[in-house]
């Protein structure tokens, strides 16, 4: 039987779970928490329980550290027949209003300059057949590796990107 993981998917803190534990395989909530600063410990906790009760988390490994246990997780591997079109759709409409959110956060800040911070947003419709759009994505996904494990470092400052492929409006289409 189908679940319907999309309430599930669209809350901006799972998200950020999930995206953090889509570039990093193994975490702890203390990773996460060193990363994603502005949300509390107990906020990632509830959320990853939450995760974890709807199989879309998996503990890979538990020790005890100080007195307590900690729990190392990873992304469960979902079975397809269990995803539904509407959860895609959740999920790419909830990463969407977060990414909104982020900017609009960002520009309500009162030392906001997005020159100095080198704000930035790109659109382009490109004609390319499977095959070079393959290859396109191949060589984005070479430059997120180069950089993807970077450790914090002088003049090193968290920079946000997101790369969205969607087809285009109709009328848009190439031959």
């Amino acid at each position: 039987m189908k679940k319907d993981l999309g309430p599930l998917l669209i809350h901006p803190v799972r998200q950020r779970i999930i995206q953090y534990l889509l570039l990093h395989p193994h975490a702890t909530v203390g990773d996460i928490a060193a990363e994603c600063t502005d949300i509390p410990r107990p906020t990632l906790y509830r959320h990853v329980k939450t995760l974890l009760d709807a199989g879309l988390l998996t503990a890979v490994q538990r020790r005890q550290v100080r007195g307590a246990v900690e729990t190392t997780y990873t992304l469960a591997q979902p079975d397809p027949e269990d995803m539904t079109l509407a959860d895609g759709a959740a999920l790419i409409q909830s990463t969407l209003m977060s990414i909104a959110a982020s900017f609009a956060r960002y520009f309500a800040r009162p030392d906001a300059e997005p020159m100095r911070d080198m704000l930035s947003v790109s659109s382009a419709t490109l004609l390319l057949s499977d095959e070079e759009f393959t290859d396109f994505s191949n060589r984005i996904g070479q430059v997120y590796n180069d950089v993807i494990m970077n450790k914090p470092g002088p003049g090193r400052k968290p920079r946000c990107i997101t790369i969205i492929s969607a087809p285009p409006e109709s009328g848009q289409k190439g031959e």
